[in-house]
């Protein structure tokens, strides 16, 4: 492949990260939450499989990726802030903003307003921010998930429901999504699953089925602490 493949092909896979980024979310949307106040997730996650957001080193080749998020509160305001970045020579960068605020208008409900994908290194092959408007509701049956994001050639409305479990008398949570893609011709779902291994280790997987494209595979190890 030549240079100018090469750089082709890794501005368009930025360019379908920055539509996500690692917000406090479900699979591939964010949710209208937000982390805990005071409390950081440092996570480090890896792609297999088919293209997505997350597959810098282009189709079928593992990527890997590191970064963090935490919160604060200023009630009734409570923000989101956080950064994360592809690792690996050759492909790593660019290192990528997300931020959110939410407030909680009534009860078991929520709403909230962000960006991710925003370049602080490497901006000339980044993709444009993804700005989005989020709301959810818990039915205590499931908890429902709606909004709609804004990005160039990339608007898309944004699907997903949830469940928490105990298993092992730790939180196992179950969910799933649906995205467009392909400025909105194209389709993706996933399905997902968290386990709170411990007070302070999250497992979390999940696997993506586009409309046009091979079956990929998330995994992420996430470290919380409150400080």
């Amino acid at each position: 492949m030549t240079n100018k493949t090469r750089i082709l092909t890794l501005a368009a896979l930025v360019v379908v990260t920055s539509v996500f980024g690692t917000p406090t979310g479900l699979n591939n949307i964010p949710t209208a939450e937000t982390i805990d106040h005071r409390t950081v997730a440092a996570q480090f996650f890896t792609s297999f499989g088919g293209s997505n957001q997350f597959a810098t080193s282009g189709p079928g080749k593992t990527s890997q990726w590191a970064g963090f998020k935490t919160g604060w509160d200023f009630k009734p305001l409570h923000l989101e802030w956080g950064l994360d970045s592809a690792l690996g020579t050759g492909y790593s960068g660019p290192l990528l903003f997300q931020t959110k605020a939410r407030i909680q208008p009534w009860e078991d409900g929520m709403l909230a307003i962000g960006v991710a994908g925003v370049a602080l290194t490497d901006t000339r092959r980044a993709g444009d921010p993804f700005t989005y408007a989020m709301m959810y509701h818990d039915f205590h049956v499931v908890r429902f998930h709606a909004g709609y994001g804004l990005q160039t050639r990339g608007d898309s409305y944004l699907f997903g429901v949830d469940r928490t479990w105990k298993l092992f008398d730790r939180n196992f949570n179950l969910n799933s999504d649906i995205v467009q893609s392909r400025n909105q011709h194209g389709i993706i779902a996933s399905v997902g699953a968290k386990y709170f291994l411990s007070k302070h280790i999250v497992l979390e997987s999940w696997m993506n089925f586009p409309d046009k494209d091979r079956t990929s595979w998330i995994a992420k190890i996430n470290y919380v602490f409150t400080f």
